[in-house]
Parts: C-alpha cells; sequence; structure tokens
C-alpha cells in the first residue's frame, strides 16, 4: 500500500486531465540518472501490486515483475513493490474494489471478465476481431490498434475512472486467441457439441457458430477438466495456456487465418493511491511502458514459438481452421461487429470504423518497420526473428518504440 508520500517543492503541476500529488517533473525521454536524481527529496514509497499470473514463471509473470524492479531501480530504491501473484489479494472480479480500498496500489485487472461493468471496453474487444490472427504481423496489430484506441475512447476511459482505476496499460492481450483441444477437431464435425471454454463475452457467439457449447469450467480447474473430458476444447492466449499447462492435455491447437477470435485482455491499472503519488513517480510508470509493453510482446510471439514445438511433443500439432470453419467464424464476427454498431453506450459504427483505420494504420507501420510473415503458425519456430532470450528484447524495440510514442507519450502525467 502507498506509504507517506513528500516531495520538494509546493506548486502543483499543469496535469492536463491527470490528476498528481505534485512535485517537479522530467521531460520525455529521461535517463535513470536524471531519474534517481530527481527522487532524492521523495519519501519513501510502498505500492502493493497484484500481478496476472500465479505461475511466477510465466511470461507475463516475467513482464509485471521486470516492471515493480525498475522502478525500485529507477528511483534509486525509493519505490519499493510489493510483488502478490494472481489471487492471493483478491478475486479477478474484486480487483477494483480492493484498488479503491487500499489493498492494492497496482494490479492487472481482466477487464473483459465484467462485461456488464465495462460494456464500452467490451464492444471495442469485440471490434477487434477484425484483426486477422497471423502469427507475427496480427499480433504486433492487434496490440498497437488495440492500445490506441483505449486512449483513443472518452467512454472507455470513464468506464476505468468511475469504479477508481487509472490506466496505465489497457489493453494486455498476451496474444492473438487460440483454440486448443484434447483430441482433434479440424472441421465443424468435430467441434460439434464440444465443450469450449471461453475467456470473453463474445466467445459464446462464435463457439455456438463453431457448433460447440460454451462451459463455465475456470481457468484454475481447466487441465483436470481435459483429462477428465468435461473440457474438450478452450479459447485463450497461447500464453495462458502455456503457463497452465494445458498443452500437455490438449495439443491440438487451431489458429483462425483471415478472421481473429475475439481478445480477452486484461489492463495494468492503479488505484486510489495514483492521485497522491508526486508527479516524477507518475512519469516514471508511464515512462516504463515501453518496456513493458516489450515484454508483453516478447511473451505473447515466445509462446507461439513454445506451442508450436509443445505441441509436437505431445502428439498434437498447431494449425489453422479449416476453410469451412473460417466461414462460421466469420459469420459469427460480422454478427457481434453489427452488435457493436448498435451499442447501447458509444458510437458503435464509428468505433468499428476507427478500428479498422487503426489496424490498416498499424499494418502499414509494421511493414515500413520491416516486420513481415515470412511462414505460417505450423513453422513459427522456424523463421521467426526474435530472440527467445527475454532479456533481449531488441526485435521489437521498433514497434514498441513506435506505440509508445504515438499512444502512451500523449498520456504521459505533466
Amino acid at each position: 500500500m502507498l506509504a507517506t508520500v513528500a516531495v520538494s517543492g509546493c506548486s502543483k503541476a499543469d496535469s492536463a486531465g491527470v490528476d498528481n500529488s505534485g512535485g517537479k517533473g522530467l521531460p520525455p525521454g529521461a535517463t535513470k540518472a536524471q531519474y534517481q536524481a530527481a527522487f532524492e527529496d521523495v519519501e519513501p514509497i510502498e505500492l502493493s501490486f497484484q500481478v496476472a499470473s500465479s505461475n511466477p514463471e510465466a511470461y507475463s509473470s516475467m513482464r509485471d515483475v521486470e516492471f515493480a524492479q525498475s522502478l525500485e531501480e529507477w528511483s534509486n530504491g525509493k519505490i519499493d513493490v510489493q510483488i502478490h501473484y494472481a489471487g492471493a489479494i483478491t478475486e479477478p472480479t474484486e480487483t477494483p474494489d480492493a484498488l479503491v480500498d487500499g489493498r492494492l496500489d497496482l494490479a492487472h485487472y481482466y477487464t473483459t471478465y465484467e462485461p456488464n461493468e465495462m460494456p464500452a471496453f467490451v464492444d471495442l474487444s469485440d471490434s477487434m476481431v477484425q484483426v486477422p490472427s497471423t502469427p507475427l504481423v496480427g499480433e504486433l496489430v492487434l496490440h498497437a490498434a488495440f492500445q490506441e484506441m483505449v486512449f483513443r475512447t472518452p467512454e472507455i476511459i470513464e468506464e476505468f475512472e468511475d469504479r477508481g482505476m487509472h490506466v496505465l496499460a489497457p489493453a494486455s492481450s498476451f496474444g492473438v486467441t487460440e483454440m486448443i483441444c484434447n483430441s482433434e477437431r479440424g472441421s465443424l464435425a468435430d467441434l460439434e457439441n464440444a465443450q469450449i471454454r471461453g475467456n470473453a463475452h463474445a466467445h459464446e457467439t462464435e463457439i455456438d457458430a463453431l457448433g460447440g457449447t460454451i462451459s463455465s469450467v475456470e481457468l484454475a480447474e481447466g487441465y483436470e477438466a481435459f483429462q477428465r473430458g468435461v473440457l474438450d476444447c478452450s479459447l485463450q492466449a497461447p500464453a495462458t495456456a502455456e503457463s497452465a499447462g494445458w498443452l500437455d492435455a490438449a495439443p491440438h491447437v487451431y489458429f483462425p487465418r483471415s478472421q481473429g477470435f475475439a481478445p480477452g485482455p486484461g489492463s495494468l491499472v492503479a488505484g486510489a493511491s495514483w492521485d497522491q503519488l508526486p508527479l516524477v513517480a507518475q512519469q516514471l510508470m508511464s515512462d516504463r511502458m515501453k518496456e513493458y509493453m516489450s515484454a508483453e510482446l516478447y511473451g505473447a510471439l515466445q509462446s507461439i514459438d513454445d506451442t508450436v514445438v509443445e505441441t509436437a511433443e505431445n502428439g498434437g500439432s498447431a494449425q489453422y481452421l479449416d476453410a469451412e470453419s473460417e466461414a462460421a467464424l466469420s459469420r459469427a464476427n460480422e454478427d457481434l461487429l453489427a452488435d457493436v454498431e448498435n451499442s447501447p453506450v458509444l458510437a458503435g459504427e464509428a468505433l468499428n470504423a476507427d478500428v479498422a483505420e487503426s489496424i490498416h494504420k498499424w499494418t502499414a507501420i509494421t511493414d515500413q518497420l520491416g516486420y513481415t510473415e515470412d511462414g505460417d503458425v505450423a513453422n513459427f519456430d522456424d523463421w521467426y526473428q526474435g530472440s527467445a532470450k527475454f532479456e533481449d528484447r531488441s526485435y521489437l524495440e521498433p514497434i514498441t518504440n513506435r506505440l509508445h510514442e504515438e499512444a502512451f507519450l500523449p498520456e504521459r502525467p505533466r
């Protein structure tokens, strides 16, 4: 939780709509040495952070822990972040309450778990089915367009703020959504009456179109459910399936090709204590989002690489949906986009158009930066050029730098 915070100087900075407890700030691009110097007169700050995964070795945990450690390092130890793994302090749907009452200061919030409380966010998530589910460019575009569109949609930001949350990274998708199954399900006939787990409101529509029945199996119960045959398939990001160990029991993996399953992202958010932080601490968190995003993309892409290898080791494979299943998914996604157009909480038709424009923009940017699809998902491990080492994310620097500049920098506290 937030301890006593003090900072030299008494004037409140012009926050341009972003509240802070004042003090002197730093310009964008400030170095570690500049930040450490700026924290010399700041009283110690303690932050309680519940991270995304219960598995310390998961890529999402690596991302979150690196962020926490960087806050400590760049503040010269003035920020002390206490790490709590998923579920240790609060259940996913109770996270907003914990952020407001002070049990947590930072958290990964499973945003799409609460469609009634976050309807505008869910509408945007549904609109993201317009992103083609290709393993490299589709991944980069989904991440970039989603982040950009949250910041550009006031109704979504208001949903967070009305519940006492300040958005740091609005849409951590963990990767494009895949379907994993405990037996081969290569056609619509194979999917008929299959019990399929979903983690987003839109998945019910997509699963129904594929002939399956949505299952309410919880994440923690998935492995055993696969083994017992209670669960046949599941929709989620590759990183989630891998960190949960599900590929041992469900090694048959299917990706859309021209379509995309609806993503089920979470968000990195701060709570009520955000407004009490000195400006320099708020700016540090904002500036470290560049590395946070590169770690997010690393985990998403490395999980696809790992999935290709692990499915083969467990007697399965990673492949695309067949044409008939793809057509069924396409029809379902058309229905989802039509529902977005009729949204009661925002201008849905304009949102769909803006999402399409953002997808086009970021597809062009990835091409300009040299990211190209040089194969398909089945041989992703052969052609993906990124390093397998978490510490070496230089391959992702061009896209994360561009995204930070265009989407995050305008939101930087000042």
